[in-house]
Formats: C-alpha cells, structure tokens, sequence
C-alpha cells in the first residue's frame, strides 16, 4: 500500500499512517493502535439527532437515578412505620390488659363496699 511517490505526485504516508488506515480498515477494534500510541482515524461525529438521542438517554438515566434513590427512602420510611406500628400495638394491648386489671381491682372493690354498707345495722 505504501509507494515511494503517489501516482498523484502525493509524498508517501509514513508507515504508521498505512498501518492505521489498514487496521482501522478490517477491525473495528483498535486496542492495539491506541496501545502503540497510533493516533486512529476517527469515525464520522454523531449526527444531531444521535447527540439529542445520548442527551435523552442520559437525562433518562439520570431521572432512572433520582426514582430509585426516592424508592429506596420511601421503603425505609415504610419499614419505619411498620415498626412504629408493631410498638404501638403492643403498647395498646399493655394498656388494654391494664385496663382490665383496673376494672376488675374497681369491681372488686365496688363489691366489697356494697357487702360493707349492706351488712351494717
């Protein structure tokens, strides 16, 4: 691929030119080129439309970022709740089962008074 003048009267391209082209040419991968330090041709730039298809891609990803940092706070919160839930149940049933302690404590003594006042002359 490489001639001394171009049929063109164009100088020669240095080697590093011609193997790039080839490479660049048969491979889509161009690990090596970039590891010897060969600059690569580069491909065509995005088109608008695919610069606006990146820039909603990214938009996307980062709306995708923000709803699941939201869910992830939302589910501690409910985790929460449910504990705070859990407590105030055993809580009211504590106080329910004292309530009937205190009823039957008051009855008990409600009875005793009436046998006491019933009993005298």
């Amino acid at each position: 691929m490489r001639a001394e003048v171009g049929a063109d009267g164009q100088p020669p391209l240095p080697s590093a030119k011609v193997v790039s082209k080839v490479l660049s040419e048969n491979s889509s991968n161009t690990t090596f080129l970039k590891n010897a330090g060969v600059a690569t041709p580069s491909s065509k730039s995005p088109s608008a439309g695919e610069e606006a298809l990146h820039e909603e891609l990214a938009a996307e990803r980062q709306g995708s970022a923000v709803l699941h940092q939201e869910l992830e706070e939302l589910k501690k919160k409910s985790e929460e709740n449910d504990e705070a839930l859990a407590r105030t149940q055993r809580q009211y049933g504590e106080l329910k089962k004292q309530q009937e302690d205190c009823n039957r404590i008051l009855s008990h003594l409600l009875t005793q008074n009436h046998l006491g006042i019933s009993s005298q002359p």
